[in-house]
C-alpha cells in the first residue's frame, strides 16, 4: 500500500515538471515572435521609408525579370506542348496542322517553246492562288532562256510542282523544307511578355513624381517598344514565308548536237589535192597583201633613196 502511494507521488511530480517545461518553451517562442512587434517605433518608420523609396525601382526590376522569365518559358514552350498530358493518363499527340514550314523548290525544264513556257508558269502560279515574285527572259546566242520565281500557298505546293513538270522535260529538281514552329512559338511568347512589360512601364509613368523618374521610365518604354517592333517584324517575315512556298523555274531550249566532221583518212586524193591548192592560194594572197601593205607604208623612203643615189654618183665622178 505504501509503495503504491509513493509511486503515485513520483508520477504526479514528473507530470508537474513536464508541464512547467512545456510552458516555459511556449513562452520563449511567443516572446521571440513578439519581439519584432515590441521593437522601437523608429525602426518601423525607417523600414517603411525604405520600402516606399524602393517600391518603384523594385517593381521595374520585377518587370524586367518577367520579360527574362517569359523568354525562358517561351523557349521551353515547344517542349511542353509535346509533353504527355497529366490528366486522364492519355498522351497529347502533336498536331501537324499547326506546324510552320518554309517550303522551297527549284526545277529546271527543257522545252522547245521557252516563251510559251514562260507564260504558262505565270498562269499556273495565278491559278494556284499565288503570284510571280520575279522573272527574267533573255537570249543566249540564238537561243531563248527564262527564269521565273513564283510564290504559291503551301497547301498547293505539291500540286504546283506536278503541273510545272508537264511544261517540258525535267532536267533538274531540288526541294527543301525548314520547320520553324519552335522559332515562331518563341517569338509569339516574347511578344506577349514585351507587351505586358510595356503596359507595366506605362503604369509607372503615370505615377512618376519627378522628371528623373519620368526620363528613366520613358527610356525603358522606348527600349521595350524597339524590341516589340523587332520581334513583330520577325514574326511577320516568318508568317509570310510559311504561308507561301517559293518555287524557282528555269526554262532552257534543247541542246542541238553538231554533226562530227569527217576525218582526213575518209577523203579522196582529189579532195586532198583541191584543199592543198586552195591553201597555197591563200598563202600567196597573204604574201601579196603584206607586200602591198609594206609598199604603201614605205612611199616616203623613195625620195631618200633617190637623193642617196644622186649623191653617190657625184662622188664617183669627182674621183
Amino acid at each position: 500500500m505504501f509503495q503504491r502511494i509513493e509511486s503515485r507521488r513520483w508520477l504526479a511530480a514528473a507530470g508537474l515538471a513536464l508541464s512547467v517545461a512545456l510552458f516555459a518553451a511556449c513562452g520563449g517562442s511567443a516572446a521571440d515572435r513578439s519581439s519584432p512587434a515590441n521593437g522601437p517605433a523608429g525602426s518601423d518608420g525607417a523600414s517603411s521609408q525604405t520600402n516606399s523609396s524602393d517600391a518603384k525601382s523594385g517593381a521595374m526590376v520585377g518587370a524586367e525579370a518577367g520579360v527574362t522569365a517569359g523568354q525562358r518559358d517561351s523557349s521551353a514552350a515547344p517542349q511542353a506542348a509535346g509533353a504527355p498530358a497529366s490528366s486522364g493518363g492519355s498522351l497529347a499527340l502533336p498536331s501537324q496542322l499547326d506546324r510552320k514550314m518554309i517550303m522551297v523548290a527549284t526545277i529546271t525544264l527543257t522545252t522547245e517553246d521557252v516563251a510559251g513556257g514562260f507564260e504558262d508558269v505565270g498562269a499556273i502560279a495565278t491559278g494556284a492562288g499565288g503570284f510571280v515574285s520575279s522573272s527574267s527572259f533573255g537570249h543566249k546566242g540564238e537561243k531563248e532562256t527564262a527564269s521565273v520565281t513564283i510564290r504559291v500557298p503551301v497547301d498547293k505546293f505539291h500540286d504546283t510542282i506536278v503541273r510545272l513538270r508537264e511544261l517540258g522535260k525535267v532536267s533538274g529538281e531540288d526541294g527543301s523544307s525548314n520547320d520553324v514552329t519552335e522559332e515562331f512559338t518563341d517569338l509569339e511568347s516574347r511578344l506577349r511578355n514585351l507587351k505586358r512589360s510595356e503596359e507595366t512601364y506605362l503604369g509607372f509613368l503615370g505615377r512618376a513624381n519627378d522628371i528623373g523618374e519620368v526620363m528613366q521610365v520613358q527610356d525603358r518604354i522606348n527600349a521595350t517598344r524597339a524590341e516589340i517592333e523587332q520581334v513583330q517584324g520577325r514574326i511577320n517575315l516568318v508568317q509570310h514565308q510559311t504561308d507561301l512556298a517559293t518555287i524557282s523555274v528555269h526554262l532552257n531550249p534543247p541542246v542541238v548536237q553538231e554533226e562530227p566532221k569527217p576525218a582526213t583518212g575518209d577523203r579522196t586524193p582529189l579532195e586532198v589535192a583541191a584543199d592543198s591548192f586552195q591553201a597555197s592560194l591563200d598563202v600567196l594572197l597573204g604574201i601579196a597583201t603584206v607586200a602591198l601593205a609594206v609598199a604603201a607604208f614605205s612611199w616616203w623612203l623613195l625620195p631618200l633613196a633617190a637623193a642617196g643615189w644622186l649623191l653617190g654618183r657625184r662622188q664617183m665622178r669627182a674621183r
